[in-house]
């Protein structure tokens, strides 16, 4: 248990600071899609490439690297500031832009985790074939 905590504590440590590079290097909303979309399927990849893999290294890269590296605070965040921002956009319904970037944050993030599973699983399968010959 103990090497676990230490594994996501570090890894968080790693993920938020390249989350950070990231967002210093891409403007706007646009590097919280890449953040978000790229850990959703590098999660997905680990999640079935690393299934029989030691607890502590999962929750590792898991919950600690892949979890502070992505971030559902600041697309919460990103939605209502797009929405405060455009106060009677289109006169019709403001919240547009923050819904927008809220459901397109999410349907590329389930878009992108599916993918990664499948991919995962093709890893974890090619290792197995791999080993049994």
């Amino acid at each position: 248990m103990l090497r676990s905590v230490l594994a996501v504590l570090v890894g968080g440590a790693l993920g938020t600071a390249a989350r950070a590079l990231l967002d210093a290097a891409i403007a706007d909303w646009w590097a919280l899609l890449a953040i978000n979309a790229a850990g959703s399927l590098l999660l997905g990849i680990s999640t079935t490439a690393l299934a029989g893999a030691p607890a502590w290294l999962r929750h590792g890269l898991g919950a600690g690297v892949l979890g502070g590296f992505t971030t559902f605070s600041a697309v919460a965040l990103a939605s209502v500031s797009a929405t405060a921002s455009s106060a009677g956009w289109a006169g019709i319904v403001p919240a547009l832009p923050g819904i927008a970037i809220a459901v397109g944050m999410l349907v590329a993030c389930l878009a992108a985790a599916g993918a990664g599973l499948g991919l995962g699983r093709r890893i974890a399968r090619g290792r197995a074939a791999g080993g049994a010959g």
